[in-house]
């Protein structure tokens, strides 16, 4: 079924779409999904990082902008629903002394990128800075995923499969 996924044109979309929720309404790593992905189809990891890092960075833009524009209708519910008010005040302040860091260590870690987005827009937080920010750190962060990937091969497979790479096996030959 993952060779299914991974290979497939609706697989990419999948993907893309899946990250996009991620960024947006669902806080689990996109990740789980798409390292095992990227070590079944190696030819296509790049296909899959890109997809990814579209997916994720069109989420955060539109976070963005819903904060900004009509932040009381939908982020303090949103907030209220999530219980992050704290978070994303303290977000807020954070964002008048070094914005820019800020996005870039929370969209590179596994940190619940929503409330960064949320707070950049509610900021005012300049939106081309915001962008390269994201752009930039989901990149390192997925492309950077598939190296790893790339690197481990069938054994990063087998490991996550319950079973003890074969003797035989090595990265060269998982592609």
């Amino acid at each position: 079924m993952l060779e299914a996924l991974a290979e497939g044109k609706r697989g990419l979309a999948g993907i893309a779409t899946a990250s996009f929720l991620e960024t947006t309404i669902i806080p689990i790593p996109v990740e789980i999904i798409i390292a095992p992905l990227m070590a079944i189809s190696r030819r296509r990891g790049l296909k899959i990082a890109t997809a990814t890092l579209v997916g994720s960075v069109l989420g955060a833009v539109i976070l963005y902008f819903l904060s900004l524009w009509v932040f009381d209708d939908v982020v303090n519910p949103f907030l209220d629903w999530t219980q992050g008010h704290e978070q994303f005040d303290q977000l807020k302040q954070r964002f008048q002394e070094g914005g820019f860091w800020l996005v870039f260590v929370i969209s590179v870690t596994p940190a619940p990128m929503q409330i960064a987005a949320l707070a950049a827009g509610a900021a005012d937080y300049p939106f081309w800075l915001f962008f390269i920010a994201i752009f930039l750190s989901r990149a390192i962060r997925y492309y950077g995923l598939f190296a790893i990937v790339h690197l481990l091969g069938a054994g990063y497979v087998r490991y996550f499969a319950g079973k003890k790479p074969k003797k035989t096996e090595d990265w060269q030959n998982s592609g």
